[in-house]
């Protein structure tokens, strides 16, 4: 009854068996997961199924078990394996015993909703034991669930507000998506350390017997012991492959191993059997039901369906989406809200997006559980024995065959045994087998070896010779980077890429820190698109392989093909094997992650769109030396939506000083959510190094509201909600100014974190960036406003202090002085308007949008419906003053405009709009005019109510009927409670 106990379990009593079911009391605590409620359990008491000691139920699960054994018609192993109630998103709400965190565990969409309130309003929000049963499920499978629910639902509720022109509503709700995700990467990560926890912890427990001579044979024998090998599982009924756990088709090597019962088919509930012999079609149609929440299935998670639906999960995701942005798209261009229309067909999509996500979420994570029940019973002894009696009688064969090579490795095996100290080894001397494999090597002749090779030789002499074809392929007449600095990527590179196919060329470049996991990565494309990011890996080349991996499946979701080009040769010789066979070999020469494993598995199944190139130049071109100092840049930028802003800026500021070769990626509105970000340790100065800095560009709403965003914290800091002092110190002269002490309050709000309660000095303009410092701990923040070198004047709004281009082209859009939510504005003012505040920004503050796009945008800022047929004329007149610019642009996959176009795109007319920066001559302060700005300027034509019982004068109402005919105000008759205002110069 003890056979295949776990290695250092011992029983102490064996209980009365219940059908197949028996409990078993160990003398010690032992830590195991139920195979049915897929929890890890720590006890003493022990239930087994059908006397397999793979399948264990903990003492809850038995119980319940034994109670419905006599009602069940399925079998009892059945059950035993299948999830009694699989996690349902959503889930019906209902009253559900046990303490806090089962509830919510059983009830993902409660579980999302608190994981949403923490993100938006902050933890003070919850209840207590809500937060313990958050603490409580931090490391368990629904937490990611939940924040992949609540994520999706947050995108989906910003899409919504998009499409009904709340944009404040629309930016919250953006932001609170971009935290749940980071806490979803974060408890991710916990989770794969977890998972590799529990499978080192599984290998471990595991006993074999010993046959140390047939794993030698193995390594040694080559094609011959791999035939004598298939004739002995042909024997036996067994598939090729048997013996050792697949990359994939878990369940079906789990019921081919014949070793439980509770694996055959005909064990399954009757809906998993109806499941698994689906058509593709009628198995999409029941995702898609499950989706919509129409007919929720519960059996999908069932072991042995699950592999089938991780593989279709993301086929119905990308449909739904795509289904959900039609609706978006149609909703808006129907008139939405300013038609009256509900978006109810939308909300609906938004919600099965959400659902989708989140059961391929889990449908990912119950694979690598199915994963690590096939190691464990791989690693049981009955498995274990039928794997030794089947490598040994190949090896009988092989040795019968060739008997020289027979007692050549039984020597070598013997003397091996008579001075190891592992010979007495749950698994004696399995470490060893190399070793001894070497030494039988070593006697025999080269010829024989040659034609014997072992698997991981010949693994190794295909990557080395991948990497010499590589090295090869350079070796003759290149121009280096020094011949050509300005290339993008090697000549050699690029003449080994197929002409005839389009495709993107990116260039992909790694940063490691030694003795550390993290690493940085970006991928830049000769189109001039980037993008960055941080990572774990287990070695210099696995980083490169993952980076590698994330670049081709990020690329090529927008693009139908993908040439990828680096530095590092032996992980793209290693990548272009997966590329050719279609499979992850294992054992590259070093070590692999998870996370790449499985990028690998993704990038494998997409091999026929993606190409891996080297580039082996002794000095990096410019395409590599931008990806490599974007790499090093992403590392060191830290955590945080703070970081994510301040990186950002870099970037931009990266892309204008390389010059338009590489190109920059302009900001759309929904992007701009980062107002405050950290400041590097180069900035923040050496004499400070413990001082935390941080900068914010003031907008229109801050100067307002007296408040500002503060950074998100980095790690190991952190904000403490309460009161503080502030400082601010605005200078208006060259000379130091010392502001007065205020309380300050540091709060969390929507997601954010805020300085609130600030009176601001007069004279702050929207777009002015401060610079705030604080030593660490205490309760003084000092904050400095900056001088310019000279004054400037941007479209007529003079600045004395260092300000954001960015900032100014949208808070100082026309329209801004007017109190009311829809301005009163010109045709020529709608176009500058819609330019300024939904285009897309540079650096420098150019605002870029699509031409056939512009009747809309302005329609979705409130321009009247009537007037929409007039924006024609009047870009044609902001065109022949020079205040705006038509250009041919392009699209990238995203739909972002680029100027000047990328290579390889189609061209499509843009407009945009930049900004006039003109220097002020400063003067010297004079008693009348203390200050340098207080000079005159010019004031243009505009209305003015006028006190009750006056009417304006015919001169008046004749120059505004002038102004209307030269577009500069509204065409229309002049109101009776108004009088016209000329444009004039008015001296302070």
């Amino acid at each position: 009854m003890n056979a295949g106990l776990p290695f250092g379990w011992r029983v102490s009593t064996a209980l009365p068996a219940r059908g197949r079911l028996q409990q078993f009391r160990l003398q010690d605590r032992v830590a195991f997961r139920c195979t049915r409620c897929d929890r890890e359990k720590t006890s003493r008491l022990v239930c087994v199924v059908a006397g397999n000691w793979s399948s264990l139920l903990c003492n809850g699960c038995y119980g319940l078990l034994s109670k419905e054994q006599a009602s069940s018609s399925a079998p009892l192993a059945a059950q035993a394996l299948a999830s009694a109630a699989p996690t349902q998103v959503p889930a019906s709400v209902g009253v559900a015993r046990g303490s806090r965190a089962d509830q919510l565990r059983k009830n993902i969409v409660e579980l999302a909703k608190l994981l949403r309130i923490r993100a938006e309003e902050g933890e003070h929000r919850l209840a207590k034991a809500d937060l313990k049963a958050l603490t409580a499920l931090a490391d368990e499978n629904e937490i990611v669930v939940a924040l992949r629910y609540a994520e999706l639902l947050a995108k989906g509720d910003a899409l919504v507000a998009q499409v009904e022109f709340d944009h404040r509503s629309h930016h919250r709700f953006a932001r609170v998506a971009g935290i749940l995700a980071a806490e979803r990467g974060v408890a991710l990560q916990r989770l794969h350390k977890r998972y590799a926890k529990r499978l080192a912890a599984v290998r471990a427990a595991s006993e074999a017997p010993d046959h140390l001579d047939a794993m030698v044979m193995q390594h040694v024998g080559g094609e011959a012991f791999r035939q004598a090998l298939a004739a002995v599982l042909q024997q036996r009924g067994l598939r090729p492959g048997a013996l050792d756990v697949p990359a994939s088709g878990y369940w079906a090597w789990l019921a081919d191993s014949r070793l439980d019962p509770a694996y055959a088919e005909g064990a399954l509930p009757p809906p998993v059997r109806e499941l698994r012999r689906m058509d593709a079609q009628a198995f999409l149609r029941v995702l898609h039901a499950d989706a919509y929440g129409t007919r929720p299935n519960g059996f999908l998670g069932h072991p042995a369906v699950v592999e089938r639906w991780h593989a279709q999960s993301g086929r119905v995701y990308s449909h739904l989406r795509a289904a959900r942005d039609q609706s978006a798209a149609e909703f808006e261009t129907s008139g939405g809200v300013r038609a009256g229309a509900r978006p109810d067909r939308l909300q609906a999509d938004v919600k099965a997006v959400a659902r989708a996500g989140a059961r391929r979420t889990m449908s990912g994570l119950m694979l690598k559980e199915l994963q690590l029940r096939a190691v464990r019973l791989h690693r049981t002894l009955p498995m274990q024995r039928l794997r030794a009696e089947c490598l040994t009688e190949a090896a009988a064969q092989l040795a019968r065959a060739d008997p020289k090579l027979g007692a050549l490795v039984a020597s070598a095996c013997a003397d091996h045994r008579a001075r190891c100290a592992k010979v007495n080894d749950p698994h004696p001397c399995a470490t060893c087998v190399q070793d001894v494999a070497g030494r039988v090597r070593q006697h025999r002749t080269p010829q024989r070896v040659e034609k014997l090779p072992t698997p991981e030789a010949t693994l190794e002499a295909k990557v080395d010779q991948a990497i010499a074809e590589l090295r090869q392929q350079v070796a003759g007449p290149v121009s280096t980077a020094a011949d050509n600095p300005t290339a993008f990527v090697c000549p050699a590179a690029r003449e080994r890429l197929a002409p005839e196919t389009p495709a993107e060329l990116a260039v992909v470049e790694t940063h490691t820190v030694p003795d550390t996991p993290r690493f940085g990565y970006a991928w830049v494309t000769e189109a001039g698109e980037m993008h960055t990011g941080v990572g774990a890996a287990a070695n210099p080349q696995d980083a490169s392989v993952q980076a590698v991996c994330r670049a081709a499946l990020e690329i090529g979701e927008n693009q139908p093909r993908v040439h990828l080009v680096s530095r590092d040769p032996e992980a793209v010789a290693y990548v272009q094997l997966v590329l050719r066979t279609g499979t992850v070999p294992p054992d590259p020469g070093f070590s692999l992650s998870d996370d790449t494993v499985e990028l690998l598995v993704d990038v494998a199944s997409f091999r026929q769109h993606i190409s891996v190139h080297a580039d082996l130049c002794l000095r990096p071109h410019r395409g590599a030396e931008t990806a490599g100092y974007l790499a090093a840049l992403a590392l060191s930028a830290g955590e945080g939506r703070g970081a994510k802003g301040r990186l950002r800026v870099e970037l931009d500021m990266i892309a204008r000083n390389l010059g338009r070769g590489v190109g920059y990626e302009p900001t759309s509105p929904d992007e701009e959510s980062d107002h405050a970000w950290w400041l590097s340790a180069q900035e923040n100065g050496p004499s400070r190094p413990h001082e935390l800095a941080w900068r914010t560009a003031l907008y229109r709403m801050h100067i307002a509201g007296g408040w500002c965003a503060l950074p998100e914290p980095r790690a190991g800091e952190s904000w403490q909600e309460g009161r503080l002092r502030l400082r601010i110190d605005h200078e208006e002269t060259r000379r130091p100014s010392v502001g007065e002490v205020q309380e300050v309050t540091v709060r969390r709000r929507g997601g954010q974190w805020e300085l609130a309660d600030i009176r601001w000095p007069r004279g702050l303009a929207p777009g002015v960036i401060l610079t705030f410092r604080r030593r660490p701990g205490a309760s003084m923040i000092k904050a400095r406003t900056a001088l310019l070198p000279q004054p400037e004047q941007v479209d007529g709004v003079e600045f004395l202090h260092r300000y954001d281009a960015q900032v100014v082209t949208r808070e100082s859009a026309p329209g801004f002085d007017q109190d009311r939510e829809v301005p009163d504005l010109s045709d020529a003012s709608w176009v500058l308007r819609a330019l300024r505040k939904l285009g897309y920004l540079s650096v420098d503050g150019t605002a870029t949008l699509v031409e056939e796009a512009l009747v809309r945008n302005c329609l979705a800022l409130g321009l009247p419906r009537h007037r929409a047929s007039r924006i024609g004329s009047a870009v044609d007149q902001l065109l022949r003053s020079g205040r705006i610019q038509r250009v041919q642009g392009s699209l990238d996959g995203s739909g972002r405009p680029w100027y000047p176009p990328q290579a390889d795109r189609h061209r499509i007319s843009l407009l945009r709009y930049v900004p006039r920066v003109e220097a002020v001559e400063a003067r010297r302060a004079t008693p009348t005019e203390w200050h340098p700005h207080r000079r005159g300027f010019k004031v243009p034509g505009h209305l003015r109510r006028l006190p009750p019982g006056a009417k304006a004068s015919e001169e008046r109402i004749e120059a505004f009927k002038e102004a209307a005919r030269s577009f500069q105000i509204v065409e229309r008759e002049l109101p009776d409670t108004h009088t016209y205002v000329g444009p004039h110069e008015k001296k302070r």
